[in-house]
């Protein structure tokens, strides 16, 4: 990766694919305390067309583990932010992704995250597992 940077590669050129979760970084993410107010959110979660809302705390579970106790069929593998099986876009509000080995940057700043390191931070979210 820092090689490619120096050799001036474009960043969107560039894909790097894990097959396990970077150790340090779960650890430290695990560690981690939530910063900044405990926000309740109404969270919308749209699959196959389907919606449900779930309330969910800044501070509680992923999107990805709502949804599933909610009844979707979400689709997710790894749960540790490397294999993009759990990708969704944030059509409305914001999330805060605990990591993320598997997302560009560009997916980033379209709007795409994964579900399983997603908190809501604001009152209302809807994430999409519809977009392409």
């Amino acid at each position: 990766k820092d090689v490619l940077r120096e050799l001036n590669v474009p960043v969107g050129k560039v894909h790097i694919e894990y097959f396990s979760a970077v150790i340090e970084a779960v650890k430290a993410a695990e560690e981690k305390t939530p910063e900044g107010e405990k926000i309740e959110s109404k969270v919308t979660v749209i699959l196959d067309g389907e919606a449900i809302q779930i309330d969910l705390s800044s501070e509680g579970q992923v999107i990805l583990d709502a949804a599933l106790d909610g009844g979707l069929d979400v689709p997710f593998a790894c749960k540790g932010a490397v294999c993009c099986t759990c990708r969704a876009k944030v059509m409305e509000g914001k999330v805060r992704m605990e990591m993320n080995f598997a997302l560009s940057e560009e997916e980033v700043a379209q709007g795409y995250v994964l579900t399983c390191q997603a908190h809501p931070v604001s009152e209302r979210v809807v994430v999409d597992y519809d977009q392409p």
